[in-house]
């Protein structure tokens, strides 16, 4: 039997969300590394779009943008929902996927492209899942990436010295929210992981918790929060019982 298989980077803040979606609804996939020359010249010819993630349909189907991608596979397997049936709480899920996706964003790539013992790492992490088809030396690849990195998701985003304690303000408070929700429950609102959970875990796992800088901050500030991530990485939807809010 083909399986779906997910194109990405184990280090991808949105393959982060969507591995977390398909483990914790328990549909069959198979990671595959996305190269250079698949993100540059496969993924747009197949989605139209130079992104990551991508999905290849067992029909040969292709679909990327983890938002619309997760609709679709919740009206193929509509059981163990992750968004709640009342309409005001199902909007707050949204809300908070919005948030994760676009605001985080910022403060994730500061910490890993500003701070030298973070780029050092994933510049060379990235070269060596990605540029396996790159025929120059990888020296060269390591640098071009950290390059690349922090002009186009640093300091074309706007972090600068003067809004840089803005930026990971953001980081530290959403900590200290995170961790006063999980002393009292195992996910955002409830027994059971919805919308919510898996929008933040792309940026909480693949970022903030795996990145030395974030990293060292959650485990030392923010235990739960680490607990959390490693309880939805190992949910299964058919084994929780309880209610999501």
């Amino acid at each position: 039997m083909k399986l779906t298989k997910l194109y990405g980077l184990k280090i991808s803040y949105f393959t982060g969300k969507m591995e977390g979606y398909l483990r914790y609804k328990e549909i069959p996939f198979e990671f595959c590394s996305m190269t250079a020359t698949d993100f540059n010249r496969k993924i747009p010819d197949k989605t139209g779009a130079m992104q990551m993630p991508a999905i290849e349909l067992a029909d040969n189907r292709w679909m990327t943008d983890t938002s619309p991608m997760i609709d679709w596979f919740e009206l193929q397997y509509p059981d163990n929902p992750i968004l709640p049936e009342d309409p005001s709480q199902a909007f707050i899920c949204r809300l908070i996927e919005d948030y994760a996706d676009e605001w985080l964003w910022r403060p994730a790539m500061h910490y890993r492209w500003s701070y030298p013992a973070s780029s050092k790492l994933l510049r060379r992490q990235i070269a060596d899942e990605m540029a396996t088809d790159v025929k120059i030396p990888k020296w060269l690849v390591r640098m071009s990436i950290e390059k690349r990195q922090c002009s186009n998701f640093v300091i074309k985003d706007g972090v600068t010295k003067e809004n840089l304690d803005h930026v990971e303000r953001g980081y530290l408070q959403l900590l200290k929210i995170l961790s006063t929700i999980f002393k009292d429950r195992p996910f955002i609102f409830g027994d059971k992981p919805t919308l919510a959970d898996i929008g933040l875990f792309g940026p909480l796992f693949r970022h903030f918790s795996q990145d030395p800088i974030p990293g060292e901050i959650m485990r030392e500030t923010a235990p739960t929060v680490i607990e959390w991530v490693y309880r939805l990485w190992n949910a299964k939807a058919s084994r929780l019982g309880g209610s999501q809010v």
